[in-house]
């Protein structure tokens, strides 16, 4: 006898949650052991929320971490869990035993699950992912959110597959509009909070929560590939003012915008754009606007995108008059332009 796939889908579905259902009745055990997996400030966000839950209720027995040392201090989530006597253990596991945790919780921890890992955990693995899935799959998808320019995002509760990364089933998503102006860290800061309460609330509900997961869609998928600094070289002659504003916003906190103004490397502070229309001049040229107080830069649309304060490299920061009166003030405008080299 062969079944579809979808038949294979409610029936694993039906078996775990008879299976969880019936130990929860009949397990002397007060809830689940829980191994947590996340080393940042994001990560830190849902390890709090989830250990305060463990606190306040019975649903979770045991909570443990795992994390990687990207140096020799501590990463925040394993100062946090020596505070709380939560016990650590590094990467890669090595040795835990077959359903000593029932379930695994991965935030913002970039590692690939193998099957060696996730059969340990009766129950599997569940990831908080910054995006509407399958829409920016990948390790930095809240920067390619800003850097595209979507008006929508959100965070998706996955299950996950081994050996691959985002392509589980969606247990819950919540959108979320993308404010015009919002920038990374606050962006990144809204939807960790939003993503920590969602696997608090999978918790809380297990195990249907995991029972009614859906496969993602097979359409609108994008990827949303690890970034290097290079990307904050701006390609005047390629990109419009809005593309501009919204690389600025995307890198926010990582890299400043950075061009080349007669031979100097210069880093790009404080934009914003205004309606103002462009000009004949070439696209890339400096020209300092006395309304705004901004140094505004021609675009590949016509259009101005401006800066409060800038920085040639070796040198402080200064503000855009300060720039215009030291570097360009008395020079020809077709002199102005900066390059990309």
């Amino acid at each position: 006898m062969t079944f579809t796939s979808s038949l294979k889908i409610r029936l694993f579905r039906t078996l775990i949650k008879e299976k969880y259902i019936f130990c929860n009745l009949y397990s002397t055990k007060p809830g689940y052991n829980v191994l947590f997996f996340g080393s940042d400030g994001i990560a830190l966000k849902s390890l709090k929320k989830i250990n305060e839950f463990r606190i306040s209720g019975t649903t979770i027995n045991r909570l443990d971490l795992v994390t990687t040392k990207h140096s020799k201090h501590r990463s925040v989530t394993e100062e946090y869990a020596q505070k709380e006597n939560l016990k650590t253990i590094p990467w890669p596991l090595q040795n835990i035993q077959p359903a000593e945790y029932d379930i695994g919780l991965i935030v913002a921890f970039g590692h690939l699950i193998k099957d060696n890992v996730l059969e340990k955990f009766p129950m599997g693995m569940v990831n908080v992912h910054p995006s509407l899935l399958p829409r920016w799959r990948g390790a930095a998808p809240i920067i390619h959110t800003l850097m595209h320019g979507d008006e929508v995002t959100g965070v998706s509760l996955m299950r996950i597959k081994p050996n691959i990364f985002d392509v589980g089933e969606i247990i819950c998503q919540v959108k979320v509009p993308v404010a015009k102006d919002i920038l990374l860290p606050e962006l990144t800061d809204q939807l960790s909070e939003m993503g920590a309460d969602m696997l608090v609330d999978c918790m809380r509900t297990l195990p249907e929560s995991l029972a009614n997961a859906k496969p993602q869609s097979l359409e609108g998928v994008t990827y949303a590939k690890k970034i290097s600094k290079s990307i904050s070289d701006v390609r005047w002659s390629e990109m419009t003012s809005i593309e501009v504003y919204n690389l600025y916003r995307a890198i926010y906190g990582l890299y400043p915008l950075t061009t080349t103004f007669r031979n100097n490397q210069v880093k790009l502070f404080d934009a914003f754009l205004d309606s103002t229309e462009g000009s004949h001049n070439p696209v890339g040229t400096l020209e300092y606007c006395e309304s705004t107080d901004a140094i505004k830069v021609l675009c590949k649309d016509r259009r101005y995108v401006y800066f409060r304060s800038l920085r040639i490299v070796g040198k402080k920061e200064i503000t855009a008059l300060d720039f215009y009166n030291g570097y360009i003030k008395n020079m020809p405008v077709e002199k102005r332009k900066c390059i990309v080299i």
